[in-house]
């Protein structure tokens, strides 16, 4: 596994693809794209990130009825699209019927949801991606289930070392690293816990790469072994500036936003004021 070095040391074996980094070891992560000026896990929102220069993208992605790996957060589609019921009881050819911008804006009328296939054409050798593996979708037949048919897509477009993995579910995890052991794997810690030490064990009995979690999950004692182990934590999902600023000065290497453009400033001045 690499280790990449500056403000924060950690070891991981991805590594932005983007130009622009906020700083040496630590992640502007568009929490769905960019979330905030545009319809989430949607390629308008993907592009928006892009341009503001985020060093990741974060994207969900779940099965559809034909086993078709689409970006989607919601198990249901009502949120966020113009459909109803649960998405893993459409058929690929039926969502994309769906309108998956109009929600947010009418200038996002006729919007798609994206399928992950094309997501990885449009990223390969542009930006990377942290894919979370939605829990609802993983079942207790592992073969040909999301975690192989998300690896095949994975391997085929050449997107081995730009992608991480993240997931609540520690089966999705463990089944990655098994076939897949050189990509990177996060993981999500509940939303539940407290931010205990037993999340880095329960990390470390996944074979993940790095944790992923809430601010108030940040404890003293978690953050005070993850950092003796060089284990890299990204935070989510931070919007506001002097949260974020909060954030970095805990010590996270990675935080998950909706506003990249806004951590893009925070991050450059404290990580900049936090070596000195």
């Amino acid at each position: 596994m690499n280790t990449t070095a500056g403000s924060r040391f950690v070891n991981h074996s991805i590594a932005p693809v983007s130009s622009f980094q906020s700083a040496q070891g630590f992640f502007n992560i568009a929490h769905r794209g960019a979330s905030f000026y545009a319809p989430e896990n949607t390629f308008p929102a993907f592009q928006k990130a892009l341009e503001m220069k985020a060093d990741l993208i974060e994207l969900d992605v779940t099965l559809t009825r034909d086993k078709v790996p689409v970006v989607f957060h919601d198990e249901k589609l009502h949120r966020t699209t113009n459909g109803k019921g649960d998405v893993q009881n459409y058929f690929e050819r039926e969502l994309n019927e769906l309108d998956a911008g109009n929600w947010f804006s009418s200038e996002y009328k006729g919007t798609q949801i994206p399928r992950l296939e094309d997501v990885l054409k449009w990223a390969s050798g542009t930006i990377s991606l942290n894919i979370e593996i939605k829990k609802e979708a993983v079942t207790t037949a592992q073969k040909n289930g999301i975690v192989d048919c998300i690896n095949e897509l994975v391997i085929e477009h050449n997107m081995s070392e730009q992608v991480i993995i993240s997931s609540f579910s520690g089966e999705a995890l463990r089944r990655f690293r098994d076939i897949s052991p050189e990509i990177p794997t996060a993981y999500l810690i509940s939303s539940y816990s407290f931010g205990t030490t037993k999340a880095y064990q329960l990390m470390k009995t996944m074979n993940a790469s790095g944790l992923n979690m809430k601010p108030r999950q940040m404890r003293k004692k978690l953050m005070q072994l993850v950092k003796k182990n060089k284990v890299p934590v990204w935070v989510y999902t931070v919007d506001d500036a002097d949260e974020m600023a909060d954030v970095i000065k805990k010590g996270a290497t990675g935080i998950f936003t909706n506003r990249p453009d806004l951590l893009r400033q925070v991050a450059s001045r404290v990580l900049k004021n936090h070596q000195k």
